[in-house]
């Protein structure tokens, strides 16, 4: 699994990429973590998306761990990342362990739902 960054104006892109599974996915989650509390930091803090296009799903075993510490950061930080991307099958997991409706899907970078309506700027 790959992990990168990019950033745009005032908006942090994180792009997973590949298989995650047991092994990967502390990997991962040390990446949005450490993202995170650098973003802080910074003078002018940005909004965080995690794009998950590029990121194979490869059985739920490995997963529930990955989608455990991504509610940490809801928890644990002021940013609220949102994720882009996302196929069905994570999607689905995701929401399993998210009676808060925490996780904001999203089609693309721009914030655009199946619906159309773009939520950038909320």
């Amino acid at each position: 699994m790959k992990a990168k960054i990019k950033q745009n104006a005032d908006v942090l892109v994180l792009s997973l990429e590949g298989k995650i599974d047991y092994e990967s996915q502390d990997v991962a989650c040390a990446f949005i973590n450490k993202t995170i509390e650098k973003n802080k930091t910074d003078e002018t803090p940005k909004k965080i998306l995690v794009s998950m296009k590029e990121l194979q799903f490869v059985g739920s075993a490995g997963i529930t761990h990955f989608v455990e510490q991504l509610k940490k950061i809801h928890v644990d930080t002021d940013v609220t990342p949102k994720y882009i991307g996302v196929k069905s099958e994570f999607q689905k997991i995701m929401k399993a362990f998210d009676a808060e409706n925490e996780f904001e899907f999203f089609d693309d970078e721009n914030l655009n739902r199946k619906n159309g309506k773009p939520v950038i700027n909320q």
